[in-house]
């Protein structure tokens, strides 16, 4: 999942290597917006290019690399339209993990031959200058995930605001995807996942959702709101938003203890 925000301005061309892919919408499936923010309450837009997820009343969990496309300087919470009213909240600290790193995005991946450009440890700890009220229309995930192993089929989902094709613009309302974990043999086949701080997954039938621009950072929970993952990367060049492709995100648990060493969560 390359930031799913196309506006690179490092130069040679407006390509985004970040997360790439198709929603609800884009499958010319119908979807109640109500209903995806009834699902995920703890799902943000974080500073108005990625998603996000609340982890308690102060702290969100997003991806390393969207602080390459915005300043953070706040969320958007307890809606599922960014158009209408929800609460907002400034951010004060954003915090990266130590061991953060991205592919080379600036590069041309055709003329360089790159097959994948991928970032490891891609996560972000941002803390907000006063709470979110946990209401039941805002919660936080009900768990973050704490086992270094998931099972290979597990049903999971996520919901953001990116575009539903390559090049696109930010949407206003929330979509959900849905997928299942993949095993880390499948994985591998992509050249830049490492099991270590990584999971991919892949869209559910009959709709094969994947992600797009704009979706990076979004929280990746089971049916059981825990939290298990953060967006991050997508398979192929990430030039467009295809039905089918794996879905790389950011192992939760390999951060575990770096997340309770920040937050005290």
């Amino acid at each position: 999942m390359y930031h799913l925000f196309k506006q690179i301005t490092f130069g040679l061309d407006n390509r985004d290597p970040f997360i790439e892919g198709v929603d609800a919408k884009g499958a010319k499936q119908p979807i109640d917006t109500r209903a995806v923010n009834e699902r995920y309450p703890h799902a943000v837009l974080f500073g108005g290019t990625c998603g996000g997820t609340i982890i308690s009343p102060t702290w969100i969990l997003t991806a390393g690399h969207c602080t390459l496309f915005n300043d953070g300087r706040g969320v958007l919470a307890g809606t599922n339209n960014s158009d209408v009213s929800g609460v907002y909240r400034f951010t004060k600290r954003l915090i990266i993990h130590p061991l953060f790193s991205v592919g080379p995005y600036w590069l041309n991946a055709e003329e360089f031959n790159l097959k994948q450009v991928a970032a490891r440890w891609d996560f972000l700890l941002a803390e907000l200058e006063e709470p979110l009220p946990l209401d039941g229309k805002i919660m936080a995930a009900a768990k973050l995930d704490d086992q270094p192993d998931l099972s290979a089929g597990l049903d999971v989902g996520y919901a953001g605001y990116g575009t539903d094709h390559h090049g696109g613009t930010m949407r206003s309302e929330m979509h959900a995807m849905e997928l299942s974990v993949q095993s880390n043999e499948v994985c591998s086949k992509l050249e830049q996942f490492e099991a270590k701080d990584m999971l991919c997954a892949k869209g559910r039938p009959p709709r094969y959702d994947s992600a797009c621009n704009g979706d990076s950072g979004s929280g990746l929970v089971d049916n059981n709101g825990r939290l298990v993952g953060v967006a991050s990367w997508v398979e192929n060049d990430a030039f467009e938003c295809r039905n089918g492709n794996l879905v790389v995100f950011s192992r939760v648990s390999s951060v575990r203890e770096w997340i309770r060493q920040v937050t005290n969560i």
